[in-house]
């Protein structure tokens, strides 16, 4: 008899444990899932968006302010579903940054990831049936501006000061920088965009990973008097040499190259050539003055011409001097002298140049009569001189050129 009883039982036995499913096979959603709110109240502004999602996969998406959103917890213990953590990630509008949170059930603790630029906060939850599970939440976010440094550099990148904003403030600062020959125009954040009055949220893409933006100045240039000095012969005011017109006050902007090219191309030559030859003359401060010159238009009888056509770099200083004077007025390339004379026998005149050349170099001489001789007087200078009148034979070439250069010794 006992013996049916045991295999009656062991057959019901049976019967459960085939009837009952594994643990394994059991949902986290077998029983009453535990549901938890999350209320996003509001924010103060700068908030780009709030997204939630949690570890159970019961909600993945974005939360608008006002809105509340529920994440689910098993209720079986010993499932992985029955803790769930719910995350929040928050990103700011450019400017701004999240401060604070605060609400119901709500820590002010969150974290800030610099790559990503988002701020999460978190919240755990348990099964309903555990000794302490969470609570509904309702959070409000607090944002403030971001501040800004503003640093006002030279063009040569050197820190003059700097001042710190945020959105939407004004900027303003009393330095006014320097640049000879220039005035001060406006502060620029590249070389095509000036900064403005205010801080505005184009801004934000010149800031460095410091918050650092900075600027730089951007000037107009000044216009400054050129005067044009017109010669005829030379500007000595002898021997020929007078002041055929002056140009004053020709507005041209610091550091413009002049030279006969520029005076071309500005109708200002005219026939004329730079006293000193073809060279460069900056506008600066001061401005500049221009001496052109050119030669008499018609050669007059009983007169000798010497034109002092070109030179080199050793050539230093040319001088000239009349009859006994050996040394005396300054010519300079392009420079004509006018010598008159007479064929009387008392009419004879010299006219003598002197030559000075750096250390090391000697003289070359080429005159366009060939008489290239000259004396070289020892102490760096050189002499060479023509005579004209005194005879009705010696009849001079109406017109002489020289060109002076210079040789290693």
């Amino acid at each position: 008899m006992k013996k049916r009883t045991l295999k009656r039982a062991a057959a019901l036995t049976l019967a459960v444990a085939v009837m009952a499913p594994a643990a394994s096979a059991l949902s986290w959603k077998d029983g009453a899932p535990a549901n938890y709110n999350f209320t996003y109240g509001g924010d103060n502004g700068g908030i780009a968006s709030v997204k939630a999602s949690d570890t159970n996969g019961t909600y993945n998406g974005e939360i608008k302010a006002g809105e509340t959103i529920t994440t689910q917890t098993g209720t079986i213990v010993w499932r992985d579903s029955y803790t769930n953590v719910t995350t929040f990630t928050v990103t700011t509008e450019p400017g701004y940054e999240l401060v604070g949170l605060s609400g119901t059930n709500v820590e002010n603790e969150f974290e800030y990831d610099e790559d990503s630029n988002a701020y999460t906060f978190s919240f755990t939850d348990k099964g309903a049936e555990a000794w302490c599970y969470g609570k509904d939440v309702s959070f409000d976010l607090v944002t403030d501006k971001t501040m800004y440094t503003i640093t006002f550099a030279n063009e040569d990148g050197n820190e003059l000061g700097f001042i710190t904003a945020a959105l939407d403030e004004p900027l303003f600062t009393s330095i006014v920088p320097e640049k000879e020959g220039y005035t001060f125009s406006r502060w620029m954040l590249n070389e095509t965009t000036a900064m403005p009055d205010t801080f505005t949220a184009d801004m934000l893409k010149y800031a460095d990973e410091n918050k650092n933006i900075t600027v730089t100045p951007e000037f107009t240039v000044n216009e400054y008097p050129v005067t044009i000095n017109y010669y005829v012969n030379n500007n000595n005011g002898v021997n020929g040499g007078t002041l055929e017109s002056k140009t004053d006050n020709v507005m041209v902007p610091y550091g413009t190259t002049i030279n006969e090219a520029w005076l071309a191309e500005n109708n200002r030559l005219s026939g004329y050539k730079m006293i000193g030859g073809d060279h460069d003359v900056t506008v600066g401060v001061d401005g500049a003055a221009i001496d052109l010159v050119k030669k008499e238009a018609v050669f007059e009888e009983d007169h000798a011409y010497f034109t002092y056509e070109s030179k080199d770099d050793g050539v230093l200083s040319v001088t000239y001097g009349i009859e006994d004077k050996r040394e005396g007025v300054n010519v300079d390339v392009n420079e004509t002298i006018r010598m008159s004379y007479s064929d009387y026998l008392w009419g004879e005149k010299t006219i003598t140049f002197t030559v000075q050349v750096a250390d090391g170099k000697a003289l070359v001489l080429n005159c366009s009569d060939g008489s290239n001789e000259f004396t070289d007087n020892g102490d760096g200078t050189y002499t060479f001189a023509f005579t004209r009148g005194g005879t009705m034979i010696n009849k001079p070439t109406d017109h002489i050129t020289f060109a002076l250069s210079t040789v290693e010794k």
